[in-house]
């Protein structure tokens, strides 16, 4: 992702999980708050332990951060997503899939509130 596509420090990333509006798949949890209305979308990918070692955490990273290449992403939305175990596995397409479906969710819940 370029990088001023991208959340940074972790007062922000924090400002997101603090928003409290997460939605969760077999692979990922897509956690996101609304930003500037003309802001592009920012977003971060992280990986704990629980995902394997670092080589299964850094792969489970780039096979997100392609599926958000790829993705719709909503304007005026910081968006953190977290990686599952599965996320290492399973296949991209599969990656794709739950990330759209949890982006929209997220949207829908940043917009109804």
């Amino acid at each position: 992702m370029p990088t001023p596509a991208r959340l940074r420090s972790g007062r922000e990333i924090r400002a997101v999980f603090d928003a409290r509006n997460a939605m969760g798949t077999a692979t990922l949890v897509v956690h996101g708050r609304p930003s500037e209305p003309t802001q592009e979308c920012r977003a971060t990918v992280v990986a704990g332990r629980r995902v394997g070692g670092a080589v299964q955490r850094n792969r489970a990273k780039r096979r997100i951060r392609a599926a958000l290449l790829q993705a719709d992403l909503p304007i005026g939305m910081d968006l953190v997503v977290t990686a599952k175990p599965p996320a290492v596995t399973a296949a991209f397409a599969d990656v794709c899939k739950d990330l759209e479906r949890a982006l929209g969710r997220v949207r829908a819940r940043a917009a109804a509130a």
